[in-house]
């Protein structure tokens, strides 16, 4: 509450007052108070709302600023506020206005956040909503960081125990909408702030929330459990807390319906393969750079689902691939299967596409927030899974059996729906007429003495007419005065003295009668009772699924599963995929792999070319060489995306695969500048290659592309040989390092399990070709004026270029892409370190008072004559 609200409260009406005490409660919320057939905003909220919607601020009194939208329109103006990233409270009135004794009760009904809404109009089908919340806790000596996160409306939930240096890529590879903080913990909750994205609401609690001894209590009560062992989580206390401050979050925003959350699990860094933002970034896997749309992606190329409970499990599987062997070789022979009988496939996709979304679906049956039609929908999906069952009862593939031997079809509930749901039932309950005729006695008697009634009242329509020779008498019937009789005002003379007047209108007078008012008092108490009648029923039918939703939940994610395999079956039959082998050892052999993504684009008159790939004891780092254009960052992207995909359980586009398993894969593939945090590109690409250096292991892929381009070419090129040697001495990861510093080619001469290789071209007399062909062997000529003139370049430059080129070939110089501050900074560091006698003589150079090009052209010729042996 502002100070204005407080100073002036006593001033305002018994409404307004009525406000400020709800916003009291909620003042972190924008508060949406019903009047009338509107919801009003007041005070700063009317403000934000105003803004935030380009609606029109006006106000209430010459103090009070308000903004309001129609209440049957809220649905789309709440949706637009929470994509904004604000927390909405929803005031309605509790009570008819005609009974209330004073001031109408109102009570909050609904609050909906970034990480808890149900919308149709905010959440995306094929993608998770994630709410995620943040707790610290030591253990020992070492700060563990717990995170735990659910998605309300599937039921989702997991935590994880992270070392601090993990938090921030974890998190962001959620892409959560809402994170939960401690207020105690105001440092490091900025660091995860600045990290994230601005359209991710940081929210943050009192700090009593994130206590051990609070966490224990609140899930031992949600899960009805005195231990959390059968979850798998009792030994994950950091975990555990951040898994009940969830929780209690929910609580509050939700009025405690919760018990359609039956389940909870553990993410082990030992089963998933974490991929980190700029991996996930530069494989494109679910977006692409280009735009951040899914167009251009790998998840556009490999998503061939049916249904989104399995969209929504595809993504979470590229990105998290497995490190489980078995695992791995069971999805892999389930999809072998699939796509060798086109026929099962098919079947189960005919399948899938007539069942819905059962976890969001359960979420809004749990939370009454569904309407009829999407729980007849429900019943109709349940009764699809014995259909599943038979289609996979020839399965050979030791996955497909477990699928459907532990589907579950629930038949009792699912004919229960059928019975209690009429299938003309709409979108609208307020009419009442969508429970079945047969399934409630009392509520068909109900309808049976409305339906006599109402024929009745024809019938005393008719008698009337007769009686007084009215022709143009009618019976009719207004939620004002209920049911009357009218009559023209030129047939006033003929009115019956038992009449009794109810209205005066400029052209007839409305009546009523004795066996009318009987008649009446029929038709509306029956009306209103079988209403409310069937509303109870309808709510007994949610509580009876409710009460179903561990094996619901089971169900979907069963049948996600058999989409998600299904999806991977058909891009393996029509894009003509391998089965990878995945092995133990560190090995890795592709032939004839090509990019998933471009394969797709490129048209059959100009196809993507194929390349193999081989990592063993004799090649663990491939230095590659060549022009741009050439196919070198292709080349990397492929490797990186052909190892995701067999890891994740797919089929891989190649003749042949073999994978020896890959803990992580990193990359490094251009860069961009974070200048909000003070933070240039060469520092982005340092910062990156540092987080490289310091995470890789053995088992890892490090997929590299012109690491110091952003520098000195000194300074890059040392600081690549040095990457380079670091790698292959100390941590022995397989690594594709492209690269235009075409002297790391001599790395292959100095250190075991270095090779070379380059992107070739064909030259011919005015114009190079890009065959796009990785062979072996290195390359000294990057083709950049051909490249510059492929562009388009003005035909003036590109001469210029080439005499410019001409004339430092003939002098065998190299120009630094930027100048240095001081000459003496340039690192000489591809000198031998035994050559002190160089050394010295480089000191010996005053080259401060030299230019670049001088200074380059003294280096050079001290480089000569090391070469060749003369003094100096």
């Amino acid at each position: 509450m502002s100070k204005a609200e407080g100073t002036i409260q006593k001033e305002h009406s018994p409404m307004m007052r009525q406000y400020l005490e709800v916003k009291e409660r909620y003042p972190d919320f924008l508060l949406l108070f019903r009047v009338g057939d509107f919801y009003e905003t007041f005070f700063d909220d009317a403000v934000t709302v105003s803004a935030a919607l380009n609606i029109v601020l006006t106000k209430r009194t010459a103090e009070i600023p308000m903004a309001g939208f129609p209440h049957h329109a809220s649905e789309g103006y709440i949706a637009k506020l929470v994509k904004k990233g604000f927390k909405v409270a929803v005031c309605d009135q509790v009570e008819d206005p005609a009974d209330a004794k004073g001031i109408v009760r109102r009570e909050i009904t609904d609050i909906i956040t970034p990480g808890i809404t149900y919308s149709d109009k905010v959440l995306d089908d094929c993608h998770n909503n994630y709410l995620c919340a943040v707790a610290f806790l030591k253990e020992g000596r070492t700060l563990l960081a717990g995170v735990a996160f659910i998605d309300v409306t599937t039921a989702e939930f997991k935590i994880a125990s992270l070392h601090i240096e993990e938090l921030k890529d974890f998190v962001l590879s959620l892409h959560p909408s809402e994170v939960l903080v401690s207020s105690a913990e105001k440092e490091r909750s900025e660091l995860l702030k600045k990290a994230l994205s601005s359209e991710t609401l940081v929210t943050e609690l009192d700090s009593w929330m994130f206590s051990e001894d609070q966490a224990q209590e609140v899930l031992s009560r949600q899960f009805k459990t005195h231990s959390l062992k059968g979850f798998g989580i009792d030994g994950n206390r950091a975990g555990r807390v951040a898994a009940a401050v969830i929780l209690q979050y929910i609580e509050e925003t939700r009025q405690n319906r919760l018990h359609y959350i039956t389940r909870i699990g553990e993410l082990h860094s030992a089963e998933y393969m974490t991929l980190d933002l700029q991996t996930k970034r530069n494989l494109e896997i679910i977006s692409s750079m280009q735009d951040g749309t899914q167009n251009g992606s790998l998840l556009q190329v490999i998503d061939r689902t049916r249904n989104p409970m399995g969209a929504r499990l595809l993504r979470r599987w590229l990105q998290r691939p497995l490190k489980r062997v078995d695992e791995i070789r069971m999805r892999l022979d389930a999809v072998g299967e699939l796509s060798e009988c086109r026929e099962m496939r098919e079947a189960l996709s005919e399948q899938l596409s007539a069942i819905n979304d059962l976890e969001r679906c359960l979420a809004r049956i749990a939370t009454f927030r569904t309407i009829p039609r999407e729980v007849r929908q429900l019943g109709l999906s349940l009764s699809a899974i014995p259909i599943l069952q038979e289609l996979l009862r020839e399965a050979g593939s030791a996955r497909l059996i477990a699928l459907a031997s532990n589907l579950k079809p629930l038949p009792e509930l699912a004919a229960s729906i059928e019975q209690a749901i009429d299938p003309e039932s709409g979108a609208s309950m307020r009419d009442g007429g969508y429970i079945r005729t047969g399934y409630h006695a009392e509520l068909d008697e109900l309808r049976t003495i409305a339906s006599t009634a109402k024929d009745r009242l024809l019938q005393i329509q008719q008698e009337e007419r007769a009686a007084t020779t009215i022709s143009s008498l009618k019976v009719s019937f207004n939620k004002v005065f209920g049911y009357y009789i009218e009559i023209s005002r030129a047939n006033i003379d003929k009115v019956p003295a038992y009449y009794e007047k109810k209205q005066t209108l400029v052209n007839a007078e409305r009546y009523t009668i004795p066996a009318l008012k009987e008649y009446e008092e029929k038709i509306l108490n029956s009306e209103e009772k079988s209403f409310l009648l069937e509303a109870q029923l309808f709510h007994d039918l949610c509580l009876l699924i409710a009460e179903n939703a561990s094996a619901i939940q089971e169900n979907a994610a069963l049948i996600a599963e058999i989409d998600s395999l299904c999806s991977f079956a058909l891009c393996a039959s029509e894009y003509g995929y391998c089965k990878p082998e995945i092995m133990t050892h560190e090995k890795l052999a592709i032939v004839g792999g090509r990019h998933p993504v471009l394969e797709r684009m490129m048209s059959a008159e100009d196809p993507y070319v194929p390349n193999d790939c081989h990592f063993d004891e004799k090649q663990q780092m491939l230095i590659i060489t060549g022009p741009n254009m050439a196919g070198k960052s292709s080349f990397l992207r492929q490797t990186g995306l052909i190892v995701l995909l067999a890891q994740a359980g797919s089929f891989v586009p190649a003749e042949r695969a073999e994978i020896g398993l890959v803990d992580r894969i990193f990359t490094r593939v251009g860069a961009s500048d974070n200048l909000a945090s003070g933070e240039s590109t060469f520092l982005v690409e340092m910062n990156e290659a540092a987080s490289i250096l310091n995470n890789a292991t053995s088992k890892s892929l490090l997929l590299l592309d012109e690491i110091g381009r952003g520098t000195s070419t000194f300074d890059g090129m040392s600081i690549a040989w040095s990457m380079s040697e670091y790698i292959c001495r100390s941590i022995g990861a397989r690594t594709l390092f492209a690269t235009h510093y075409h002297e790391l080619a001599e790395l292959e001469s100095r250190l075991p399990g270095v090779v070379n290789y380059n992107a070739t071209v064909v030259e011919t007399a005015d114009s190079v070709i890009f065959l796009r062909k990785i062979i072996r062997g290195s390359t000294d000529n990057s083709y950049g004026i051909e490249v510059a003139k492929m562009a388009g370049m003005p035909a003036e430059v590109i001469s210029r270029a080439k005499e410019i080129l001409a004339g430092m070939e003939k002098r065998d110089i190299q120009i630094p892409q930027n100048r240095p501050p001081k000459i003496k900074s340039m690192q000489i560091s591809l000198f031998e370190e035994s050559d002190n006698q160089l050394r010295n003589a480089v000191e010996a150079l005053d080259l401060d008072r030299l230019t670049p090009l001088d200074a380059l052209l003294e280096l050079k010729k001290l480089q000569e004559l090391a070469r060749n042996g003369g003094g100096y």
